[in-house]
């Protein structure tokens, strides 16, 4: 099956006119999210998810909306100051819709203190286009490869 006419892949960083998510939109918006999670900034991290993202963290329940989102950041970044680098493997657009796949290698550093936790993992993103023209995380899933 051919999918490239819904899932178009994108020649270089360069705005399209033709309606398209840009790969550009796709990477600012992790960039512009992974600012907001080192800076432990809960509803920084929130503001770049759909209402009705759900993110699927690794060996725990899925987090659905930013009420449960909400809950799951506090608790996170009470433990840790999360450094987190990703990597895009393939990024596929359509006009409403976009996905990035890749890894990412992470340091999380105890805020009580401790030795630093790495890890290294794969990442699935699913993003949404906004009524108001924004893109935002939709579907969220990561798991470490260890």
């Amino acid at each position: 099956m051919d999918l490239a006419p819904r899932w178009g892949a994108i020649q270089g960083s360069r705005r399209r006119n033709d309606g398209m998510i840009t790969e550009e939109e796709v990477k600012n918006l992790r960039n512009d999210y992974l600012k907001a999670q080192y800076a432990q900034d809960v509803e920084g991290c929130l503001s770049y998810a759909d209402e009705e993202c759900i993110w699927l963290p690794p060996n725990m329940p899925m987090v659905k909306g930013h009420e449960e989102g909400h809950i799951f950041y506090e608790a996170f970044f009470s433990q840790v100051k999360p450094d987190t680098k990703i990597y895009f493997d393939e990024i596929g657009v359509s006009e409403k819709w976009s996905f990035a796949i890749g890894t990412y290698e992470s340091v999380d550093t105890p805020v009580d203190g401790g030795e630093p936790i790495h890890s290294k993992g794969k990442y699935l993103e699913i993003h949404k286009r906004q009524p108001d023209g924004s893109l935002k995380f939709y579907k969220h899933m990561w798991s470490e490869d260890e």
